[in-house]
């Protein structure tokens, strides 16, 4: 044990083939042992028997003496970053103006079937009130939302109006 300690061995160079320092160590075996290395080695992922046998030596010796892998450096502390949402929708100006339209087409189909309604056009349709509700409290929210206090208080006129029925 002490004869391994004395050539100072290190983990990196358990494992490198240095071109020009480096040393071939010859080994004959048999041809079908030589065909099951190539085959562990290729399952392994490794470049051949050359680097298998390398790993191989590597991991008796390491064992063996109790040579440890090196931590890995780190340089700098790892960053933690917090990211809110914020829950509010921001509007821009394309979005302001496709909510503005779904908005009023939303308040004209509730007076237009209010309208027909009280002319006696249309039959009173539970059903259709319902869906017309439930686009009303939408286009409340976002109007409320959008901060326009004359069409909140125009839908909930509306909605009052439909609630009747």
């Amino acid at each position: 044990m002490d004869g391994i300690k004395e050539f100072n061995l290190t983990y990196e160079q358990l494992f490198s083939a240095p071109d020009k320092e480096g040393s071939i160590v010859s080994v004959r075996v048999h041809k079908k042992v030589k065909e099951v290395l190539e085959q562990l080695a290729q399952r392994e992922g490794l470049d051949g028997v050359s680097e298998l046998v390398r790993y191989l030596i590597a991991g008796y010796l390491m064992g063996k003496y109790n040579i440890v892998r090196p931590e890995r450096k780190v340089l700098v502390e790892p960053i933690v970053m917090n990211i809110n949402v914020a829950k509010t929708a921001r509007y821009d100006e394309l979005d302001e103006e496709l909510a503005l339209q779904e908005l009023e087409r939303t308040i004209r189909d509730a007076e237009d079937y209010l309208k027909k309604l009280s002319m006696g056009l249309v039959i009173k349709n539970p059903e259709y009130i319902s869906k017309l509700n439930k686009q009303l409290i939408k286009a409340a929210k976002a109007a409320k939302r959008m901060g326009l206090d004359e069409i909140y208080a125009k839908i909930l006129k509306l909605k009052a109006q439909l609630m009747v029925l």
